[in-house]
């Protein structure tokens, strides 16, 4: 593997990584809101909640599938 590609790997598996700690930022930011949420909108609040758990999930398998692929 050439020092390009290599380069290339490490810095998507970088972007991939920063990506999911966002993610993850968001995942707790959303939880606190629904946690604190008024009654009536706690319904709203949980479902921006899920969401942001399947954004994060998503951004984790892509990081790691690029982290598992770079050992293949």
């Amino acid at each position: 593997m050439s020092t390009t590609i290599d380069n290339r790997l490490v810095d998507e598996a970088m972007e991939a990584y920063v990506d999911w700690l966002q993610q993850s930022v968001a995942v707790q930011d959303a939880y606190d809101r629904w946690v604190r949420a008024p009654r009536d909108d706690a319904t709203a609040a949980f479902l921006q909640y899920v969401s942001a758990l399947d954004r994060e999930e998503c951004s984790s398998l892509a990081y790691a599938w690029l982290v598992e692929g770079s050992r293949a």
